[in-house]
């Protein structure tokens, strides 16, 4: 799966993907398609946009069409149910939400403090509604996909009820879907592109930024700074090549955009626990 924009692919049947998947962790992408993730366990750092919250189990978040999120389970344990779907299947062909009118796409809104009395109602919907989606995915009941598409659009209608309401300010500013644009590029470009030299200034050139501003709206983005990223994709470029390829670690390093043996060893184990040797 790719890290920028990730174009996905269905087996057959609905644009529907449901998962149950422990201690998640994937890099900043973006797609078209929606994303709705309920921590049935433990606790799971999820980063969209611009905001990052630690989900707990019974909390929930949503993804809309183009929005960046990555999910970072740390050192923790957790087990989310993941549902990703094509918006047209909701009769939103050209995305979701429409009106860009969210506060958040957390639910609660709030990382500390109760949640409203709203809140906690929808929350106890959601994990009805999650359940019912993944029991429906499990099998060919008779009328399975009308029902599986009522079910989607009550997740999607519940998720608004909390994110919009009426006195919420819009969820992105014009500069912010400019910033947010400019970020897809990017990565996109960062993924083609990791194996040549690239710095900060770089980055920032392409984003038309300051180095500091820069710096600052990537981590916020991403939840990682540039260089580890940067490292992260270097690293699962190599592992792929190490695993299947014969090729020499030291092709592989400056294949992957490492000066030489000695620092691919470096970051490969600071980010992996291990060496390239080791994994082969």
């Amino acid at each position: 799966m790719r890290a920028f924009h990730e174009k996905r692919i269905y087996n057959s049947g609905l644009p529907v993907q449901i998962s149950k998947v422990r201690s998640m962790n994937f890099l900043a992408h973006w797609h078209h398609d929606l994303e709705f993730v309920y921590v049935t366990e433990g606790s799971l750092q999820v980063g969209i946009n611009s905001e990052t919250r630690t989900l707990k189990a019974g909390e929930f978040a949503f993804c809309g069409s183009g929005d960046i999120h990555y999910y970072d389970s740390g050192k923790t344990e957790s087990e989310i149910l993941l549902v990703v779907f094509n918006p047209r299947l909701i009769g939103s062909p050209a995305g979701w939400p429409e009106e860009r009118g969210t506060r958040s796409p957390f639910i609660p809104y709030r990382g500390s403090g109760t949640p409203s009395s709203l809140e906690r109602e929808t929350l106890g919907e959601l994990a009805e509604v999650f359940e019912r989606i993944e029991k429906e995915g499990e099998g060919r009941r008779e009328q399975s996909e009308t029902v599986m598409i009522g079910l989607l659009h009550m997740l999607c209608g519940l998720a608004l009820r909390c994110a919009s309401p009426a006195e919420a300010e819009p969820r992105r500013s014009m500069r912010s879907v400019s910033h947010l644009k400019t970020m897809q590029e990017l990565l996109e470009y960062l993924e083609q592109h990791c194996a040549l030299p690239l710095t900060l200034q770089d980055g920032a050139n392409r984003a038309r930024m300051s180095v500091f501003h820069f710096s600052r709206f990537f981590k916020n983005v991403t939840g990682m700074n540039y260089n580890t990223y940067l490292n992260e994709l270097r690293v699962r470029r190599a592992e792929e090549l190490i695993v299947g390829t014969d090729n020499r670690l030291l092709d592989i390093a400056l294949d992957c955009g490492f000066g030489n043996v000695r620092t691919f060893n470096r970051v490969f184990r600071q980010l992996r626990g291990c060496t390239p040797s080791e994994l082969r």
